[in-house]
């Protein structure tokens, strides 16, 4: 018992037992904690494959027809938890040494971000068209413009120079008129001294005896003579006794009635003189400044920034052929014709002295006249002066007046107004003849404008369409509430229609601007519009333009035969392209912008056809004239074939889709066109954007019983070393997965 051997094999024993049971332990801990680490890594991959599988339970028909991914109607909270279950009943079963004995304790997913909300809608369109776009936009759109790049940028710079100086030249003009107009309204009214003072050339005014009935001063004088003399004889006679006191009462009489005439016919002519010659100085001011402006619009012409767009056009690299269209140099030489326009400074100058000079030879004339006005007062006395006096302010008074009159009232060659007259109807010389051109160009856009009025009458035809258009309207308004759009409404009319051929020729050549524009931005880099110019066209369903065959021909059509085309299906990218809500609205639009876009490239034509005119302005009517009338027939033929050439200089076709894709472009997107093409996908088919998810957060818990020491680990999660938790023998891990299409 009390052996030492024996003693110390006991101790050894004991110790050994202790290191064992310290070691056992320790490892046992790590047994446990590499079974949590397999459950993590195994939570994770199967929480990221069942959210996979769950995304893959997308709306097919929503990929077949719009290339769109979305969640479809199963009930993805039933595929994650089966995915999982299988899963873990799959290791169970294969698993030789069953070391985890985990279990799906919990699964659940979040559907979020619904197709409707716009950045996912515009995502999504992106990832379809990102390789399609660019090809299609080089080959259908860039190709067919480059040509035309350089040429249609002389064109609208050439427009748009001539319409400007047409506005001031017709402002110009008319200042010019109502100077002149003024010039003469002065002048006229020193025809009243006419009336008192005789334009009979004569060197002498004959006595005559007093009796005859006096109206001019003239009479006056020419009686004056027997006036003193019968005047002194009576003189000399009682008063009871005088014979002419009557004869000589009806001269002083007639004779201040005729110089109260004349002092009446001088106030007025001072008066209208004053404010007529005053006005003239305003206006001739007005056409110094006009004619300015002018000379400041033709040096500005060749720096317009709308020039950029075609040169970064023509400058790219062509995929097709090197076609070009040549005209340029006759585009230029219209525009250096625009110098013809101006108003020298001498001329100006001249117009300035012309109102000074009749300034002066009125007032010259008028001093006379005052000069016989002040004699009046001594009418009928002795103290009147000498006889001859009175003949002789009397004569040049008149003779000044009758000098005046020929120089600015009477007709002919004399007449100082009506050679300033001349010389500016010689300066309108193209005047008449651009004023019956832009009459014409008016008939003819009144036409088309009553033209697209009849299709857009339409509609009221269309009861039934217009409630499948209400019921668009609904859809939009829903998807405008979920993406929390405040903006106005806009419908996106293309362009005010009117009958004035240079406004519309300016939008028409504008609209072109804006199309080199936005190609121009294409090849820069590729925005959103780009790719949802390609995607609209391709995938949503256009007008069958053939239906307007009979309208555009003059031959309307039942409407039986061609209501059908007006249903919001038959009409889907006119309808997310300019957002009308009823049957025959969008139609029109897009009709009358293709009429606008036809009309450009027809003027820049036209412009060429009659470059070889001498006035400009003249130049414009015509080319305004014929892209009017050649632009109708484009229309017709558009109805008839389905494309129409592009120019006559160009050998390339344009199909109704063609000048879509071209409109939506020069539109530019918008939120409200994206509302509109998801309303138009929920319409077709049923199925609402807004409420089908693009992205799902799925989330699985899974437990495993714990082997050694439960409360160990416990006490090391609580201290942060464990990821998950410990709840009794069991050890549960949170893994969540996040995946979109």
């Amino acid at each position: 018992m009390f052996d030492k051997r024996r003693s110390e094999h006991g101790a050894v024993t004991v110790f050994l037992i202790v290191i064992f049971a310290a070691v056992f332990a320790f490892v046992a801990i790590f047994i446990d904690f590499a079974r949590m680490s397999a459950l993590q890594a195994r939570a994770e991959a199967l929480a990221h494959a069942a959210v996979r599988s769950v995304l893959s339970a997308y709306d097919k028909q929503l990929l077949e027809d719009y290339g769109l991914f979305a969640f479809g109607e199963t009930d993805g909270n039933y595929i994650m938890s089966k995915v999982l279950q299988d899963n873990f009943d799959l290791v169970i079963r294969s698993d030789d040494l069953p070391i985890m004995g985990a279990r799906l304790d919990a699964s659940s997913i979040e559907m979020l971000r619904p197709l409707g909300d716009y950045s996912v809608f515009a995502q999504q369109i992106r990832e379809e068209m990102k390789y399609k776009a660019p090809i299609d936009l080089a080959i259908e759109v860039i190709n067919k413009f480059k040509p035309l790049s350089q040429v249609m940028k002389e064109a609208s710079n050439t427009v748009d120079l001539l319409a400007k100086l047409q506005k001031l030249y017709d402002r110009r003009e008319e200042k010019l008129d109502q100077l002149l107009a003024a010039q003469k309204q002065a002048a006229f009214s020193a025809k009243g001294y006419s009336d008192r003072l005789a334009r009979l050339n004569y060197a002498s005014i004959p006595n005559k005896p007093l009796g005859d009935r006096i109206y001019l001063i003239s009479d006056a004088a020419s009686q004056y003579q027997d006036y003193l003399e019968k005047w002194e004889e009576d003189q000399q006679r009682e008063a009871s006794d005088q014979i002419y006191t009557d004869l000589l009462a009806d001269f002083r009489y007639d004779t201040r009635a005729a110089f109260d005439a004349l002092s009446d016919a001088n106030r007025n002519a001072e008066r209208q003189h004053a404010q007529q010659l005053t006005a003239a100085r305003l206006l001739l001011s007005e056409v110094r400044e006009i004619n300015e402006q002018m000379r400041q619009v033709i040096r500005e012409s060749e720096k317009r920034s709308a020039q950029h767009g075609y040169n970064s056009v023509s400058a790219a690299p062509s995929t097709g052929g090197e076609d070009t269209v040549t005209g340029e140099m006759e585009l230029a030489g219209i525009r250096n014709k625009s110098q013809s326009l101006l108003l020298q400074e001498s001329f100006i100058a001249d117009l300035e002295a012309g109102i000074e000079a009749q300034e002066s030879s009125f007032n010259n004339a008028r001093q006379t006249v005052i000069s016989l006005l002040s004699k009046s007062s001594a009418i009928g006395a002795v103290s009147f002066g000498n006889i001859s006096a009175f003949k002789s302010e009397t004569i040049q008074a008149s003779r000044n007046i009758d000098r005046y009159l020929r120089t600015y009232v009477d007709s002919g060659s004399g007449n100082i107004l009506e050679r300033f007259k001349a010389t500016l109807e010689a300066h309108r010389t193209s005047d008449a003849e651009r004023k019956q051109t832009e009459k014409q160009a008016a008939a003819e856009l009144k036409e088309v404008s009553n033209l697209l009025k009849q299709i857009e009458d339409l509609k009221n035809k269309m009861g039934e369409h217009q409630k499948q258009f209400d019921l668009l309207k609904g859809y939009f308004d829903g998807n405008r509430k979920l993406n929390q759009d405040q903006t106005a409404e806009s419908e996106e009319n293309s362009r005010k229609r009117g009958t004035d051929p240079y406004e519309t020729g300016e939008q028409a050549m504008g609209g072109m601007d804006a199309l080199y524009a936005s190609l121009s931005e294409i090849l820069s880099s590729l925005t959103d519009n780009a790719y949802q110019t390609e995607y609209v066209t391709s995938y949503f369903e256009f007008f069958d333009v053939s239906t307007l065959k009979g309208l555009m021909e003059g031959r309307p059509d039942k409407l039986e035969a061609i209501v059908e085309q007006f249903a919001p299906e038959r009409q889907e990218v006119e309808y997310i392209l300019y957002g009308f809500h009823n049957p025959a609205g969008n139609v029109a639009a897009v009709y009358g912008e293709i009429f606008t876009m036809r009309l450009a490239i027809r003027t820049m034509e036209g412009l060429i056809k009659h470059a070889n005119k001498i006035n400009p302005l003249a130049i414009l009517a015509s080319a305004l004239l014929h892209g009017v009338v050649e632009a109708i027939k484009d229309m017709v033929l558009l109805c008839q074939k389905g494309s129409i050439p592009l120019s006559s200089f160009l050998k390339i076709n344009l199909t109704y889709r063609d000048h879509l894709r071209l409109f939506l472009l020069l539109h530019g997107g918008s939120e409200q066109r994206l509302s509109r093409m998801i309303a138009v996908i929920r319409f077709k088919t049923g199925i609402n954007p807004d409420e089908r998810a693009t992205y799902i957060k799925g989330e699985v818990t899974a437990a495993l019983p714990l082997w050694f020491l439960p409360g160990v680990s416990k006490a090391i999660g609580s201290a942060g070393a464990l990821k998950g938790r410990v709840e009794g023998s069991k050890y549960y891990v949170v893994k969540q997965a996040h995946y979109s299409y």
